[in-house]
């Protein structure tokens, strides 16, 4: 491995690792405290959530990519399949997350600033999870459903 390779994988893999931690915790905690909710509340919670993470996490993703493009531009290693499957990996996440959960993020946020209540927020999930092949599903916020995506 080259020097420069050192550093690139380094951030790529520390970049990933906060994205998946993010999720797990989601996935782990956020999401059976999230049941306990009325769905208002839930609605609320993840609005804040997305609020502050729609701007501070793409720095993380953008991180991830760019260091798995270029282990795979630069890497003349046999390896280069694995950073290149990475990649890929990262791109679908980003397209699942544009098409699926960025708009309902968004309502979620502008129910949570203005204090509105969301009354679709169950619909709004069970769309998601229905979309993606899981059907009903109760979960109360469209970034857990997400986080069962990447999952799988």
């Amino acid at each position: 491995m080259n020097h420069w390779m050192w550093p690139v994988s380094l951030v790529g893999i520390l970049s990933t690792a906060v994205v998946c931690d993010t999720d797990m915790f989601f996935l782990t905690i956020g999401r059976p405290a999230l049941r306990l909710a009325s769905p208002s509340a839930g609605t609320e919670v993840m609005g804040f959530f997305h609020m502050f993470a729609d701007a501070r996490m793409p720095i993380w993703g953008v991180s991830a990519i760019l260091s798995n493009f270029l282990l795979v531009v630069l890497s003349g290693s046999g390896q280069r399949w694995f950073y290149f499957v990475s990649f890929l990996m990262l791109i679908l996440f980003v397209v699942i997350y544009a098409r699926l959960s960025k708009p309902i993020n968004r309502l979620q946020t502008e129910a949570a600033r203005t204090g509105a209540s969301l009354n679709t927020a169950s619909f709004l999930d069970h769309a998601t999870c229905r979309e993606v092949g899981f059907g009903p599903n109760p979960l109360r916020n469209a970034h857990a459903c997400w986080v069962i995506v990447q999952r799988s």
